[in-house]
């Protein structure tokens, strides 16, 4: 059994990882801004101050950080932009910081984005040796795993680039089926932008399975790829809804979003085959199916 530290753990992955490991046995503590409560398995720490409570590494064998501001929240301001990045790369070193002379620890995985290979050839599967792009999101990816290569000199690391979370509580799915189960759903843009997607259960059974198999490097969590046309429609098929409405004009989208749009009007596919070559099989492989257990 491991000792497994957990940084931005609160969160729609923390805590189904959270669940799901102390169900196999495994103390898990976390890292949070409350004040430290060790009994609880709750340790302070201010990341972009670079203060933490060293007692939360005591005897831990596994650091996972999922620590990152949303992508999707707000307007990439320059403010907001320096958040992107401090709330990745910057808890990145404040967690290298205090682990570098941590006598336990033997692994450390880190959350990374699937997004990260710009948006030029909406044709191509990348693969996880596929060049970074050099839009935004590109950069902030590539920055956040070279700061996760601190740990490489004291121990492995695993990056899980993760893509589209298909989850009933958190993610995009919500906000993308809302409105359809309110009636007025609609593709948006052209509809043909690709997107690969994985369900949470998935996505902490492959956190998992790098674990117990002690699997480092990089690897794509995605168990498939679809567009922004297929999944509206599929939403619309499980719910039981009509899809009447126009599709929404890029143009609309752009002024709505700026250049965060970019998320919504643009994509890129994924190859998955790198992790089930180590034998992992997703339970949710087709899209209709997952959207089913998670809408439903």
């Amino acid at each position: 059994m491991e000792t497994i530290l957990i940084a931005g753990g609160t969160g729609l992955i923390g805590k189904e990882l959270q669940r799901y490991w102390k169900v196999l046995g495994h103390e898990v503590r976390l890292l949070t801004r409350k004040p430290s409560d060790p009994s609880s398995g709750i340790y302070n720490w201010d990341p972009l101050n670079g203060a933490m409570d060293p007692r939360a590494l005591d005897d831990v064998t596994v650091l996972v950080n999922l620590s990152g501001a949303g992508i999707g929240d707000k307007r990439w301001t320059a403010s907001r932009r320096k958040e992107l990045f401090d709330s990745r790369v910057g808890t990145t070193r404040c967690l290298w910081k205090y682990a570098q002379s941590s006598p336990s620890l033997k692994r450390y995985i880190t959350a990374s984005g699937a997004v990260c290979y710009g948006f030029d050839d909406d044709k191509k599967v990348y693969s996880e040796e596929s060049a970074f792009g050099t839009d935004l999101l590109s950069v902030l990816t590539r920055d956040w795993e070279r700061a996760a290569d601190l740990f490489a000199e004291k121990c492995p690391v695993t990056k899980i680039r993760i893509s589209v979370v298909l989850a009933a509580d958190g993610g995009a799915l919500p906000t993308i089926a809302k409105p359809v189960r309110m009636g007025f759903g609609s593709i948006l843009g052209s509809g043909k932008q690709a997107m690969p997607w994985i369900h949470v259960k998935d996505l902490v059974r492959l956190f998992d399975w790098t674990l117990s198999k002690e699997l480092s490097g990089v690897f794509h969590a995605n168990a498939g790829n679809t567009d922004n046309a297929t999944l509206t429609q599929l939403i619309a098929k499980v719910l039981g809804k009509k899809l009447w409405m126009p599709k929404a004009p890029s143009i609309m989208i752009q002024l709505l979003f700026g250049e965060m749009a970019v998320m919504v009007l643009k994509g890129l596919k994924t190859d998955n085959s790198k992790i089930r070559s180590t034998g992992f099989a997703f339970e949710y492989a087709e899209l209709e199916q997952a959207l089913t257990d998670v809408l439903k």
